[in-house]
């Protein structure tokens, strides 16, 4: 098998290295191995894994007496790590960890530690292990650094370990090489060398589909958008799943880039290559290009759709803020009905990125609009979801009591006073003001009255002078004489020119106190409305209602009724009151 033979075609470009963690000391279980393997000359190459079988591996730690059971662990997780079973190793080196703190200051330890990372993909802990003083010049640490800053993205700083880790390289076969090969490759594409990428895949099997990847990004990269192109394809022909991913975003980004793809179907593709793929760099890259395409366009949907999905699941870096500013404008443009965005897609919009809503008052706002959109097009039940998610995950304390009597009248509305019920309950608290408790009783009284608990809601209007519209109302449609006579006589209009609602209060009145035979009570209406009454077409009701208890009949009560203008007396009230049922039958 021939050896891999990497040589340095760029310059290297080496960064200071930053300094070891400060360990703390502590007492050791097991001491004494930390020195004895610092005290090892410390390999420069692929002979650093070379360990003893696992069996005798195995029965050797089995059998080790206590002063030799790091040594034993040690020879253990260095074999396997030479067969790539990294979280068995990690296993080992944690114990031996735990048993010694100081192993962690030994650059041999470091250095299989921050491999067993780097193979289960904790490229940042990994990154934390290898950087070490005394590891700075050692190939094989080098090796494994450029490794794993290529799995961080950090192409400039992978090339930078690239002419220190050349002789770790080049001391494995072709074919265990390949891994670095394509990294240090996919590095020097990504810092403008792309030839010398070239030069050093065509070591790799020409078949190979992750070299081809590469090799597909190289040609294009020098203009060679045909021969590249055809790498990639062959790659989705014979790659495996994620290879045929990875080649089909690489030739969306190229011919993205070169104008030779329209940004519609180019957004279409990514849409698809996100269905089939999540996690990892594909996505990442993927969600990049949809959200600089859609910036583009300036297409509101598709910029929420994949800036929301950046923010949420990838790394947007030093974009973040940027691009969460542009997500919250565009919130607000949805929420716009001259948008001409049809308002279901709007509030599926708005929902599916509620977590982008700016906080404080301006979201609240954004909040509100919404609702009062969904509200007005009928969707009480929406609207009632929509500020359910304001009172429960936004509002705080006290701001909770006013979102709670909208977001109960909202499912009043939607014919679900069970979940009204539930509204209420999840935001008391002794601390509201007069006023919003006020509020908060008000719609409670109409959720009982909905659940067909009307005596409950009317004592929870009584001796409440902000509930009297309500009550009346109540007490009118409930046909209780009695109480309607009895209530408060300030509800009722002062003497002057009566609006359509005062002629149905004193109507109202009149007929209660007409039901009971109250004459002293109808005098007294006679001569504080007479007056006004004789001249409103209501006037032949109010004087059969109110004159002598012998001439009235049920017939003229009835036709005085009927004479009682058609008006809403308890405002929005009404349409709560009159609210229908989902579900007629249920009760709490």
């Amino acid at each position: 098998m021939r050896r891999a033979a990497l040589l340095l075609a760029v310059p290297a470009l080496i960064g200071a290295m930053e300094p070891a963690p400060v360990i703390p000391l502590s007492t050791a279980r097991l001491p004494g191995f930390a020195a004895e393997l610092a005290n090892r000359p410390l390999k420069q190459g692929p002979d650093f894994w070379v360990a003893m079988p696992r069996g005798e591996a195995l029965e050797k730690l089995a059998s080790a007496p206590a002063h030799d059971r790091q040594s034993a662990r040690w020879e253990y997780a260095l074999g396997e790590l030479a067969q790539r079973r990294a979280p068995e190793a990690l296993g080992a080196l944690d114990t031996m960890l735990a048993d010694d703190p100081d192993m962690a200051l030994v650059p041999a330890f470091r250095l299989a530690r921050g491999v067993a990372l780097a193979r289960l993909g904790r490229a940042g802990e990994a990154l934390a292990q290898l950087t070490d003083p005394l590891l700075a010049a050692n190939p094989e640490a080098c090796l494994w650094r450029m490794f794993v800053q290529v799995r961080l993205g950090h192409a400039p700083a992978a090339l930078s370990e690239l002419r220190c880790a050349i002789p770790a390289i080049n001391a494995r076969k072709v074919d265990a090489a390949g891994t670095f090969i394509r990294a240090a490759a996919w590095a020097a594409i990504r810092t403008n060398n792309a030839e010398a990428a070239l030069g050093w895949l065509r070591q790799l099997p020409d078949h190979d589909g992750a070299s081809n990847i590469l090799r597909g990004e190289a040609l294009i990269a020098l203009g060679h958008l045909p021969e590249g192109r055809l790498r990639l394809e062959r790659v989705k022909i014979g790659g495996t799943e994620e290879q045929r991913i990875e080649a089909e975003l690489a030739l969306v980004e190229a011919l993205a880039a070169r104008g030779k793809l329209a940004p519609a179907e180019a957004l279409k593709r990514l849409d698809r290559i996100l269905f089939l793929w999540r996690g990892g760099e594909i996505e990442q890259r993927a969600l990049t290009l949809g959200y600089e395409l859609a910036e583009r366009r300036q297409d509101t949907v598709a910029m929420l759709r994949f800036g929301g999905m950046l923010l949420r699941y990838g790394e947007p870096g030093a974009r973040a803020g940027e691009i969460l500013a542009a997500c919250q404008r565009r919130m607000v443009l949805i929420l716009d009905p001259a948008s001409g965005l049809r308002l279901a897609d709007a509030a599926g919009l708005f929902w599916d990125n509620r977590d982008l809503a700016p906080t404080g008052q301006e979201g609240d706002r954004m909040l509100a609009l919404l609702a009062g959109r969904l509200a007005g097009a009928g969707l009480y039940d929406r609207a009632a979801d929509l500020l359910s998610y304001q009172m429960r995950d936004r509002a705080k304390d006290v701001e909770k009591g006013p979102v709670s009597a909208q977001v109960a009248r909202l499912y009043i509305l939607a014919g679900q006073p069970e979940r009204a019920v539930l509204a209420l309950r999840e935001s008391e608290q002794p601390a509201y003001p007069p006023a919003i408790l006020d509020a908060r009783r008000h719609v409670q009284a109409i959720v009982l009255y909905q659940l067909g608990r009307t005596g409950d809601a009317l004592a929870l209007t009584e001796d409440n002078p902000a509930l009297g519209s309500l009550r009346a109302e109540m007490l009118w449609r409930r046909r209780d004489w009695r109480a309607l006579a009895g209530s408060d006589s300030g509800a009722l209009p002062v003497k002057g020119v009566l609006s359509p609602v005062d002629q149905a209060l004193v109507l109202r009145r009149a007929v209660a106190l007409a039901m009971l035979g109250d004459e002293r009570g109808l005098a007294a209406m006679r001569a504080r409305y007479g007056a006004a009454f004789a001249r409103l077409p209501s006037g032949a009701a109010f004087a059969l209602l109110t004159g002598p208890a012998r001439a009235m009949t049920g017939d003229g009560i009835t036709r005085a009724m009927a004479a009682i203008p058609v008006v809403s007396v308890a405002g929005e009230d009404d349409d709560l009151l009159d609210a229908p049922r989902e579900n007629a039958g249920a009760h709490l």
